[in-house]
């Protein structure tokens, strides 16, 4: 009787596993042989798979961007008819529902991330893809702010960047929080006095 056929490698659900690794003990202390152990295949296949630990990590962070905190940014950018607060509150809702969700490790992985990027160990190119995509979230939000608020004219003096840096300052807070253990309803209600800083009109 012929042996059944090996199941086939799934490299999305591997690099699933691997984010929740990297998100659960940080990049320093995840080690290559944790790696293979928890992705069920051996080094040289892990290797052959994703490259070194550096470039897997990489992929981690871009893998958690699309698949988990970035979906959450199509209401910055989609067309609607819901205010600025109100898009606002959607986005950072469920950017909050995956910083306390049980389905993941609690808190952000790339606030742990920046964390502990001034390790010697960390690997340079991950700290740039977390810079920009920094950048990139703020310019979503600056852009957003923009449009709504130059259409009030009693809002043109806003410091709208110093907004959206008091926004980013509180998600980054938010996760922080959410990892310590605080309820999810807590989070949001911390979110929504933030928003009393963004003015009505």
């Amino acid at each position: 009787m012929k042996a059944g056929r090996k199941r086939a490698f799934d490299r999305d659900i591997a690099l699933d596993k691997a984010m929740r690794l990297f998100w659960v003990n940080g990049y320093s202390a995840t080690s290559i042989a944790n790696l293979s152990a928890e992705l069920g295949i051996n080094t040289p296949s892990l290797y052959a798979a994703f490259g070194n630990k550096e470039t897997l990590f990489k992929e981690v962070l871009a893998h958690y961007v699309e698949q988990y905190a970035g979906v959450n940014y199509h209401y910055l950018t989609e067309t609607s008819d819901a205010t600025l607060k109100q898009r606002l509150q959607a986005c950072f809702y469920g950017l909050i529902h995956l910083f306390a969700s049980s389905d993941t490790p609690r808190g952000c992985l790339l606030v742990k991330s920046v964390n502990e990027s001034d390790s010697v160990s960390f690997p340079k190119d991950a700290l740039l893809y977390m810079r920009q995509q920094g950048q990139e979230t703020k310019q979503l939000l600056m852009t957003l702010l923009e449009s709504d608020m130059h259409q009030a004219s009693s809002t043109h003096n806003q410091d709208i960047e110093t907004l959206v840096d008091y926004l980013l300052a509180v998600s980054y807070g938010l996760a922080v929080q959410a990892k310590a253990g605080q309820s999810e309803a807590a989070l949001k209600s911390v979110f929504d006095h933030a928003l009393s800083a963004i003015p009505n009109h």
